[in-house]
C-alpha cells in the first residue's frame, strides 16, 4: 500500500469543519450491538419497592448465577458499552458484562448499585426501571407480582424460581405486542449450570423483540451506514 507506484492513488482530504464534524458524528456511533438488561433480586417475604431495592447482596445461588452472565468490569476503566452507567461511583463500582464480536450486554444488576439513600434509591430505580428486559431472580413463597417495580417501560419479565436440587423454574411475561423469542420459553425448568448462558440469550432476544416494534429502528450497522455515506458526500463535495 505504501510503494511509490501505489502513492498516485492516494489523495490527501481536505480538513474541514464539516467533515470533522461527521467523523466525530461516526465515532460516536456503535460498532456493535448494545442492550442492558436490569437484574432484580426478590428474598423470602420482600413486597414492596424499597425493600426489594435495598438489597445489597442475595444468596449463593443468586450471586454464583450474576457471576455467569458475563465477567464482572471495573466502571472506572471499562472502554465498553456502559449503558448508563457512571464512571464516578454513584451506580456501582462493578457490573456484569457480556460481548460477542457483534453484540455488546450491560447488566444493571441491583445488588452491585448503591441504596445507602433516598437519591441512590431514586437512582437505581430509574436505571433499572428504564430498561426494556427485566430479570428477576426470586426466593419468595409466592409468585412474583409485575406491579411491585412501577415502571413504564419492563416489557419483559424473565423470572427466575430456585427449586430443588439445583433446578430453576422459569416464568417469562411480556407485552402482548411483543413477538416470540427464546431460547427459554415461560414455564421452562433448566439446571443451575446451563441457567446463566440460556438467561442472557433469552434476553438479548428479548431485547431484539422489543427493538423491532420501535417505530424506524435502526440496527448499529445501518446506523453506521448512513453515517458512513455522509462521510463520503463531505469528502466528495471537497
Amino acid at each position: 500500500m505504501n510503494s511509490w507506484d501505489r502513492r498516485k492513488n492516494f489523495h490527501l482530504l481536505k480538513k474541514n469543519s464539516k467533515l470533522l464534524r461527521e467523523l466525530k458524528n461516526l465515532d460516536s456511533r456503535q460498532c456493535r450491538e448494545t442492550h442492558k438488561i436490569a437484574v432484580f433480586y426478590v428474598a423470602d417475604g420482600q413486597e414492596d419497592k424499597c425493600s426489594i431495592l435495598s438489597n445489597e447482596r442475595g444468596s449463593r445461588a443468586y450471586e454464583d448465577f450474576v457471576a455467569g452472565l458475563g465477567w464482572e468490569v471495573d466502571l472506572s476503566t471499562h472502554c465498553g458499552f456502559m449503558g448508563g452507567l457512571q464512571r464516578n461511583g454513584s451506580t456501582g463500582q462493578t457490573a456484569p458484562y457480556y460481548a460477542t464480536s457483534t453484540v455488546e450486554v450491560i447488566f444493571h444488576v441491583s445488588t452491585r448499585m448503591p441504596s445507602d439513600s433516598d437519591d441512590s434509591l431514586t437512582k437505581k430505580l430509574r436505571h433499572l426501571g428504564n430498561d426494556e428486559v427485566h430479570i428477576i431472580w426470586s426466593e419468595h413463597s409466592r409468585d412474583y407480582r409485575r406491579g411491585i417495580i412501577p415502571t413504564a417501560f419492563g416489557d419483559v419479565s424473565i423470572i427466575i424460581y430456585p427449586m430443588k436440587n439445583h433446578m430453576f423454574f422459569i416464568a417469562i411475561t411480556k407485552k402482548p405486542e411483543v413477538p416470540f423469542f427464546g431460547p427459554l420459553f415461560d414455564g421452562a425448568i433448566v439446571s443451575g449450570q446451563l441457567l446463566p448462558s440460556l438467561i442472557c440469550a433469552t434476553c438479548i432476544n428479548a431485547s431484539r423483540a422489543v427493538k423491532c416494534l420501535i417505530p424506524l429502528y435502526q440496527s448499529f450497522y445501518e446506523e453506521r451506514a448512513l453515517y458512513l455515506e455522509a462521510v463520503s458526500r463531505t469528502i466528495a463535495k471537497s
